[in-house]
C-alpha cells in the first residue's frame, strides 16, 4: 500500500497520454465499426445514421476472420512447446528427445483452448487490431472451466512502456455495477458504504492494473485493482507471466499503440462515405426535382401532399406571371462520374484492409494467375505484421495458461517458457507459408547437388535426416509421426533383415535350377 499513490500517478499519465488519440480512434470506429466504438454504452442511439457506405464495415469484418484464420484457425492446435535456441546449441542432437517431450506437454495443453472461448477472443481483438490495438486476457476459472479468455475493448485500456520500449503496465478501464465488483472479487476490500445493497446497481469506475516489477531480483507481474474514490487497493495479487497480452498490428517507433489497417484507409473510407451521401443526394434531386411557387398564392407546401392523385389548389396555371408551381429542371449530375469516383474510392478501401474477395463478373471470369496472385500479394502484406502478432500473443498466452494449469493442477510440473530453453511455436497458415519458403530453397539445394555432383554423391554435401527433420518442423508435422533415433535404428534393422531375407531368397532361387539339373544328371 505504500506504493499506492506513485501507481495512481503513473496510472493518471497513462491514462492522458492516451487522450489525444481518442479522436481519431472514435473516428476509426464510426466509419468502419459502428456498432462496437469508444465511448459505447448507447450513447450514441443511432451509430449509423451518419453511414452511406458499408465496404469498410463489411471489409473490416472480413479482415478480423481472415487474420483469424492466418494466425489461429478454428479447430488447429495454435502453438506447440520446443526447445529454445539456447537449448538447441547447449543440447545438440539431444534436443530432439527434449522437442518431443514438450509437443506432449503442449498437446495437453491444448484441450483448454478448445472450449470456444479463444476463437470467440482471437476473432474479437482481430476486429480491434484492424484498429490497431488488441487486448486478450487468460482468467483462472474454476474445475468446470479451468481457463476463460476475455477480449477486452480497445477503449477500456491504456498502455505503459519503460525505457526500450517493453510494455511494463496496462491499465483496464470499466464500469461496472457494485454487485458484480463484489462478486469478481468476493476477498476485496471495499469503502464501508460499498456494500449498501440501495447502491447496488450502482455503476463506478474500476481500473484492474497490470503493472510488470523492475528493479533487482524482482520479477513477474503484479494485478491491482482499485476503485475511484477509495484510498487503496481493493486487491493484489502476483504472477510470474504476464497476465495479458497486448497485441499491435503496426508499431510506429516512439509509440505505445498500434496502427491497423483502418486508421491506414480513414481517409479514403471518410471520403468515400461523404462521396456516397452526395451521390444519393444528387439521384434524390434528380428522381424528385427541385420545384418553385408564387408565394403569397393559393397554393400552400405546408399543407399539400406530394403523391399520385393528389389535387393541389392553386390560382392559375400559366398566363403573364406564369405557373403558381413550376419544376425548376437542375442541371444532370453527372452519375457516372460519381459511380468511377465511388467504385475507384472502394477498391482502395478493400486493398488497405486485405479484401481479396474475387467480385463477381457477367464477363471473362478471373484467371487462375489473377487469383493466386491475390492471395500472394495479402500474404506479402500480412508478413509485416505477422513476426509482431506472433511474439505478442502466443509468447504471452502460452506461459499464462501454463501458470493457471499448473496452479489448477493441471500440470505436474511448471513450465518456464522464456523463448531460450523453452519456447512457442505458432503454427498456423502464415507460418507454413513462412516456411515454405525457406523449405523451398532447402530442396532446391539437395536437386542442385544432386544434379552437379550426381545422385550418389548427395550424402557428402546433405545432411539427409537433418533436412528432412527440419522439413518435418517447418510443415508443422507431429513429432510423434516422426520416428526418433532409437525408432528409426530399429526401422533400419529391420529393413537390413528384410533385405538379407530377400538376397537368401533370391539365391535360394538361383541355385535351385542347378541343383535340380545335377540331380537329374546323377
Amino acid at each position: 500500500m505504500d506504493d499506492y499513490p506513485l501507481h495512481m500517478a503513473r496510472r493518471d499519465k497513462i491514462w492522458s497520454k492516451r487522450e489525444p488519440w481518442n479522436k481519431i480512434y472514435r473516428d476509426a470506429y464510426e466509419f468502419a465499426i459502428p456498432h462496437r466504438r469508444p465511448g459505447g454504452d448507447g450513447t450514441n442511439k443511432n451509430p449509423v445514421d451518419r453511414l452511406f457506405d458499408m465496404t469498410a464495415t463489411t471489409s473490416v469484418m472480413y479482415f478480423a476472420g481472415s487474420l483469424q484464420r492466418d494466425l489461429f484457425p478454428a479447430g488447429q492446435q495454435p502453438f506447440t512447446l520446443q526447445s529454445g535456441a539456447l537449448a538447441k546449441q547447449k543440447l545438440g542432437a539431444g534436443a530432439s528427445k527434449l522437442d518431443r517431450e514438450l509437443e506432449k506437454i503442449a498437446a495437453g495443453m491444448y484441450p483448454f483452448f478448445l472450449t470456444g472461448e479463444w476463437d470467440m477472443a482471437v476473432h474479437e481483438a482481430c476486429i480491434d487490431l484492424g484498429v490497431g490495438t488488441g487486448a486478450i486476457l487468460p482468467v483462472k476459472g474454476d474445475s468446470q472451466q479451468p481457463v476463460m479468455f476475455v477480449a477486452i475493448p480497445f477503449d477500456e485500456i491504456a498502455i505503459g512502456e519503460d525505457g526500450f520500449r517493453r510494455v511494463n503496465f496496462v491499465s483496464w478501464k470499466q464500469r461496472m455495477e457494485r454487485q458484480a465488483i463484489r462478486d469478481a472479487f468476493p476477498n476485496g476490500t471495499f469503502p464501508e458504504d460499498f456494500n449498501a445493497k440501495d447502491k447496488a446497481t450502482e455503476e463506478v469506475t474500476i481500473y484492474q492494473d497490470f503493472v510488470k516489477r523492475t528493479g533487482g531480483n524482482q520479477y513477474g507481474w503484479d494485478f491491482r485493482v482499485s476503485i475511484d474514490n477509495h484510498p487503496g487497493f481493493v486487491t493484489s495479487s502476483w504472477s510470474k507471466s504476464q497476465p495479458i497480452a497486448v497485441p499491435r498490428y503496426y508499431r510506429v517507433p516512439g509509440e505505445a499503440y498500434g496502427r491497423g489497417p483502418v486508421l491506414l484507409a480513414l481517409p479514403s473510407i471518410k471520403t468515400l462515405n461523404k462521396a456516397q451521401e452526395l451521390a444519393l443526394k444528387a439521384a434524390a434531386i434528380q428522381m424528385l426535382g427541385i420545384w418553385a411557387y408564387r408565394s403569397g398564392g393559393t397554393f400552400n407546401p405546408d399543407t399539400v401532399r406530394v403523391g399520385p392523385g393528389e389535387f393541389w389548389p392553386m390560382q392559375s396555371t400559366g398566363g403573364i406571371l406564369g405557373p403558381d408551381v413550376s419544376r425548376i429542371d437542375p442541371a444532370s449530375g453527372r452519375m457516372d462520374v460519381a459511380r468511377m469516383v465511388i467504385g475507384n474510392l472502394q477498391a482502395d478501401v478493400k486493398q488497405a484492409l486485405y479484401d481479396v474477395r474475387i467480385p463477381e463478373y457477367e464477363g471473362t471470369p478471373r484467371s487462375a494467375s489473377e487469383i493466386a496472385g491475390r492471395l500472394r500479394q495479402k500474404a506479402e502484406t500480412h508478413i509485416g505484421a505477422f513476426g509482431r502478432l506472433t511474439n505478442e500473443i502466443m509468447p504471452v498466452i502460452a506461459p499464462r495458461v501454463a501458470e493457471i494449469l499448473y496452479e489448477m493442477g493441471f500440470l505436474d510440473a511448471p513450465l518456464n517458457i522464456d523463448q531460450f530453453l523453452i519456447a512457442t511455436a505458432v503454427q498456423s497458415p502464415m507460418a507454413a507459408a513462412l516456411n515454405g519458403e525457406r523449405l523451398a530453397s532447402i530442396a532446391t539445394y539437395v536437386e542442385m547437388v544432386g544434379q552437379l555432383a550426381g545422385p550418389d554423391k548427395v550424402p557428402l554435401y546433405v545432411h539427409m535426416d537433418k533436412v528432412l527433420g527440419r522439413i518435418g518442423e517447418g510443415l508443422h508435422i507431429d513429432k510423434s509421426l516422426i520416428p526418433d533415433d532409437d525408432e528409426r535404428k530399429a526401422i533400419g534393422d529391420d529393413l537390413a533383415e528384410q533385405q538379407m531375407q530377400a538376397m537368401a531368397a533370391q539365391a535360394v532361387q538361383t541355385a535351385a535350377p542347378n541343383v535340380i539339373e545335377g540331380a537329374l544328371a546323377a
